[in-house]
């Protein structure tokens, strides 16, 4: 790889759906990817794509394993569908056990509560809205919380939640840190599932 990192990135920019690139070199001196895109394609969709992209300009060695995709949907996407749920609320609190976090989801004038106990606040958190959509949802399978990392992708910090749905599934959010760390934990929950909220009413989407 001749060309400097920075070339690579406005390389991958020219890509419409994308937002924001970053090529480096980890502590290995292994060159990884991260990108930040709109919801219009999937996430293997915009790994091949750049892949194939970079290995045109003569990136022979970049691997689809060095790639990281965060993909934020617009807001009008997220609000569409009177079916989705919006942020009706959250405390979190401590306990002996740890971080205990309550989670309050709204739709059509009905509240849903969920709660969650965890090691640090974004985890707790971020269970408690997964079991807040779990009661909303009232589904015999259940998804359940895998994972919660907080990136920084382009200049932009964001928060990643991945979970686990009943089909063994992985389905992953992510929100902007623009407010609180709660709120954020909450928007990224709402932006795996919301799309399979609509699935299971029978929406089209």
């Amino acid at each position: 790889m001749a060309e400097p990192l920075s070339t690579y990135e406005q390389v991958i920019l020219r890509i419409p759906y994308i937002t924001s690139a970053s090529v480096y070199q980890d502590a290995n001196g292994a060159i990884r990817i991260q990108l930040l895109s709109d919801g219009t394609k999937s996430p293997r969709h915009v790994i091949r794509e750049v892949v194939s992209l970079l290995r045109n300009y003569g990136f022979e060695d970049i691997d689809e394993d060095a790639v990281t995709v965060v993909q934020i949907q617009a807001e009008d996407e997220l609000e569409r569908a009177g079916s989705r749920l919006t942020i009706a609320g959250f405390s979190v609190g401590h306990s002996s056990l740890g971080i205990v976090a309550q989670c309050r989801l709204g739709r059509g004038g009905q509240i849903y509560e969920g709660n969650g106990q965890g090691a640090t606040i974004p985890m707790a958190v971020a269970m408690a809205t997964v079991d807040a959509v779990n009661k909303a949802m009232a589904q015999l399978e259940q998804l359940a919380f895998n994972g919660i990392e907080q990136a920084r992708v382009g200049g932009v910090d964001v928060m990643v939640v991945t979970i686990a749905d009943p089909g063994e599934e992985m389905l992953a959010g992510c929100g902007v840190l623009r407010d609180t760390v709660e709120d954020t934990v909450i928007r990224a929950t709402l932006d795996a599932v919301n799309r399979r909220i609509l699935l299971y009413s029978g929406q089209k989407i």
